[in-house]
């Protein structure tokens, strides 16, 4: 590795983004495109996005499989509601994060 090359890394942040609703829905839209979805935070390096993440899916999904037992109309899958539960972690230099 070069060292131009180790400080281009250097420079690359992360986020933390969830994907948006299904508008009239109380879905997640995990397909829209990645530029369509939302930054909730923001970190230095991937470690600390990638734990974020874990915790943020594991205490919305527990809250969300709560909602559903409290709620059994809405429907049993949690994920289909839980815009939480699907976030990732995206370098900042995504290309995909470029609006088409």
């Amino acid at each position: 590795m070069t060292v131009r090359h180790a400080a281009a890394l250097a420079i690359v942040g992360w986020y933390l983004m969830v994907p948006p609703a299904i508008p009239g829905t109380a879905q997640v839209d995990q397909s829209a495109p990645l530029s369509q979805w939302k930054i909730r935070r923001t970190f230095p390096h991937n470690q600390g996005c990638e734990t974020a993440k874990a915790r943020l899916h594991d205490a919305a999904l527990a809250a969300e499989t709560q909602n559903d037992a409290m709620n059994p109309r809405r429907g049993g899958i949690p994920a289909l509601h839980c815009i939480l539960c699907n976030a990732q972690c995206v370098a900042d230099d995504d290309p995909r994060l470029k609006a088409n």
